[in-house]
């Protein structure tokens, strides 16, 4: 790869070759997905040391999540699904129903709450999401994370927005963009469902096999690529039509 496109690509990505492409993927993702956290901690008083405090502890619940998905890519698993659903489930598990809060009509509530699926697995895909781009990029020298993405890439979920979720719902709105089945005919998959069931707040999924329903039905429609392939082309439409 010549340097010029090295500038490029590190320009749209942000990422640089002496960072850590798997801290540096999951860290990205991480962001893309707190957004919607309601933290119960919050500073008691606005005096430095409590929001030092308080920055640690979020931290170190962002670092044991960021080492639970790591720790995934160390045995290449024979079952996309079930790595899929242990690592959602560890990420849910490590923030418990004591570290965050329900947030109701834009404001918080005392209410305890857990790591919605729909957030794990928004951390968890788009991770997955940028470091099967930078394997495509051949910037990746982590064997077990590379030899995890060559056996695994075409099972890789799409990462679920507002957006994709109503565009994939609306597709038999759309003269050009039809699924087609394997031999070309018009496939006939009612996503309305789905968007009934989960939503327009892809952090409020919380419905596990309806998730995994959604994944394999989608796989199923987008069959001619990859699903992750599949959402790098239409994620832009889908932000130009409803974002």
């Amino acid at each position: 790869m010549d340097n010029k496109v090295n500038a490029d690509i590190f320009f749209w990505t942000g990422f640089y070759n002496d960072e850590d492409c798997f801290s540096w993927a999951s860290n990205k993702a991480y962001l893309d997905m707190n957004r919607t956290m309601t933290f119960k901690e919050t500073p008691r008083n606005d005096s430095q040391k409590e929001k030092n405090r308080i920055d640690a502890l979020r931290k170190s619940w962002r670092d044991a999540g960021t080492k639970a998905i790591k720790d995934g890519f160390k045995s290449v698993p024979t079952d996309f699904t079930v790595w899929h659903k242990s690592i959602c489930e560890k990420l849910i598990e490590i923030y418990g129903n004591d570290k965050l809060v329900k947030k109701e009509n834009n404001k918080r509530t005392e209410q305890p709450a857990k790591l919605t699926y729909g957030q794990a697995q928004k951390w968890l895909n788009m991770t997955l999401k940028y470091l099967w781009l930078l394997e495509r990029l051949e910037l990746i020298d982590d064997v077990n994370i590379s030899s995890f993405i060559r056996t695994h890439a075409k099972s890789f979920h799409v990462p679920l927005d507002s957006y994709i979720l109503r565009y994939v719902a609306k597709q038999d709105k759309s003269k050009n963009d039809k699924f087609a089945s394997s031999n070309n005919n018009e496939l006939e998959v009612d996503f309305n469902v789905y968007w009934e069931l989960f939503g327009s707040a892809w952090s409020h999924i919380d419905k596990v096999d309806e998730y995994y329903e959604y994944q394999k039905r989608l796989a199923e429609a987008v069959a001619n690529t990859s699903p992750l392939e599949w959402e790098l082309i239409h994620w832009h439409k889908a932000l130009k039509y409803y974002g």
